[in-house]
């Protein structure tokens, strides 16, 4: 009888986490661009935490742009699904 009880307890505790988890906003991606203090253009993906708004940049790549060329504006925007 006790490890009946206990097992339903468990899968009520996993349940219940389960529906609150299912409940939460997913955190969402996007790419992101930029010119860093070297003028140099770079691109990155910040997953952008739901909860908090904080975002953390990955995928980072920056390159000089060609000679004559400038970059251009900073800009954010979603990843295509």
């Amino acid at each position: 009888m006790k490890g009946s009880r206990g097992g339903a307890l468990a899968a009520a505790a996993l349940v219940g986490a389960v529906l609150l988890t299912g409940c939460a906003k997913p955190d969402r991606s996007e790419i992101v661009t930029w010119t860093d203090e070297h003028g140099r253009a770079c691109t990155g993906v910040a997953i952008v935490d739901s909860e908090d708004g904080d975002r953390e940049v990955s995928s980072i790549d920056c390159d000089y742009p060609p000679e004559g060329k400038q970059p251009g504006r900073s800009t954010s925007a979603p990843l295509p699904d």
